[in-house]
């Protein structure tokens, strides 16, 4: 029953209906109404022209998106139209957006930036003040200058911090998931946190319904809930009475937080799944990032948790009493923040933007998935052809195979602009990762491709100078090492069959 509801959910059905309900209206109409089919017909394409005069109208649809939209509204009218107004929007208006706008306005207020770290950072370098000073005007994400860090390269070095940190809990223990699964980490995991929960602590769990479908029960909340744990999944496939209910199904909750006393936080690219430390072998060596914060730059991580835990449950957390109490000397900046589908600001793509477009010297990245909008995409060339020497690693084993023959169609165009390209020979490589000049760097949980972009929710960290740049650096070195680089002599062996299939799946690369 699972894998019907997920199937029943994916883009590849909707538009299989899409197609079988334009052909079911075309017969439909010229059997019920005869000589008036016609008339009806273009009337209702003249309602689909309409609805793509409007959305050209507007300046805050991206292009390739807009363009992907508007092929399918006008050939397949008015089924396309309707697809696009269930699918298709940023939601921001429906009921559902409207209590978590509440939640996140509340989160904010309550993240206020001192204007010390902010001057401080302008001392030490200029250039980044601007990336900085947008963060914190537009994401309401403050900027720390007493906030420490540990990078962890690879799952294995994570995990036992992890758990030794959960150990310590005194206080509450907040973790919010894309994917929970059980196996060796979520067992050990869990077993620390019913031990905390039967002790008294304030242990939450918060998971994505969509991504851990098949990974738990479906009534593990239930489950948790019964060891004194609680839990709530987010945005769970139900029958509703409020439209935007369903139109919310297309953005899931893709972030990977845990917050321990509001002191501690974990963060990056890695779900609780056995994958992920490499205890499960799935597509050769998984490679992914993470890192603990601890300090003040916890707060943010803190209040985004509950600012999702209270949308979920209708709640209104008391967010002061979250704050955290322990205050370092660190040797950089960090500025974590989070990226929301439902306030047409997208965050994530913007810093990485302004990374490229303020770099002297590289950008080194690392992603998943390379599925970019024309704005990314000229950001990046131009960089490379500006004299910024920008490398990109990618995946050498795929999860997706769809995926990963979008991400290899933009290889060539980067190539010739004098991009890098690197496919990682291990395995699959999930960090999401930039890293600049030796001064800036980001890890956290947005892939580079539309769902991550435009219709996730997504947390990460900004680093500015500090000794985790140079590791975050020398960690992308070092998957270059193990790494194929790709030329263009690799892209014209691409067999034409292949390369026809990339460029349909390039049309609808923002449904992937």
């Amino acid at each position: 029953m699972k894998k019907l509801i997920r199937g029943l959910l994916t883009r590849t059905f909707f538009i299989i209906v899409l197609g079988l309900v334009q052909i079911a209206l075309i017969v439909g109409l010229v059997l019920w109404l005869g000589a008036k089919s016609t008339w009806v017909y273009l009337a209702l394409t003249l309602v689909s022209v309409l609805i793509v005069i409007t959305m050209l109208d507007r300046d805050d649809i991206n292009p390739s998106y807009r363009l992907m939209w508007v092929a399918i509204i006008v050939f397949l009218p008015p089924t396309g139209t309707l697809f696009y107004l269930f699918w298709g929007q940023r939601s921001v208006h429906c009921a559902a957006a409207r209590r978590y706008s509440a939640a996140a306005a509340r989160g904010a207020e309550a993240l206020r930036q001192d204007p010390a770290p902010m001057r401080q950072l302008a001392v030490h370098t200029g250039k980044l003040t601007r990336s900085a000073v947008y963060l914190a005007r537009c994401a309401s994400a403050p900027l720390y200058g007493d906030t420490l860090c540990e990078y962890y390269p690879i799952g294995q070095q994570f995990f036992p911090r992890f758990l030794e940190e959960l150990e310590k809990a005194k206080r509450f223990i907040y973790l919010e998931y894309f994917i929970i699964e059980g196996g060796d980490m979520w067992d050990a995991t869990l077993a620390i946190l019913k031990a905390k929960a039967a002790a008294g602590l304030d242990v939450r769990v918060l998971y994505d319904a969509f991504g851990s479908m098949f990974t738990l029960p479906e009534d593990y909340a239930d489950t948790l809930r019964a060891a004194g744990i609680k839990c709530v999944p987010f945005s769970p496939v139900r029958l509703s009475r409020h439209v935007g209910d369903y139109v919310m199904l297309n953005h899931r909750d893709h972030r990977k937080i845990t917050v321990i006393d509001g002191d501690v936080a974990f963060t990056g690219g890695l779900n609780l799944a056995d994958e992920y430390i490499n205890r499960k072998k799935r597509f050769g060596v998984w490679k992914d990032t993470s890192l603990m914060l601890k300090g003040s730059g916890v707060y943010p991580m803190t209040v985004g948790f509950l600012s999702m835990w209270d949308y979920v449950t209708g709640s209104e957390s008391d967010l002061a009493a979250c704050a955290p109490t322990l205050r370092y000397a660190a040797d950089g900046y960090v500025q974590p923040y989070f990226d929301s589908p439902l306030d047409r600001e997208t965050v994530a793509e913007n810093v990485y933007l302004n990374l490229l477009q303020q770099a002297q010297r590289y950008v080194y990245i690392v992603t998943p998935y390379l599925i970019v909008d024309n704005e990314m995409l000229t950001a990046l060339r131009l960089a490379a052809k500006s004299g910024v020497d920008v490398r990109i690693v990618t995946p050498g084993i795929p999860d997706k195979w769809y995926a990963y023959w979008v991400t290899q169609s933009y290889y060539k165009t980067l190539l010739e602009a004098g991009v890098r390209i690197f496919q990682y020979t291990p395995g699959f490589i999930h960090a999401k990762m930039y890293v600049s000049d030796d001064e800036a760097a980001v890890v956290g949980s947005a892939n580079m491709d539309y769902r991550s972009l435009y219709l996730h929710f997504e947390n990460c960290c900004a680093f500015y100078g500090g000794r985790i740049v140079g590791e975050v650096r020398d960690d992308l070195l070092a998957a270059m090492d193990e790494s194929r680089e790709v030329n263009l002599a690799d892209i014209a062996r691409t067999p034409i069959p292949k390369q026809m299939a990339q460029s349909f799946l390039r049309i609808f690369s923002p449904l992937m």
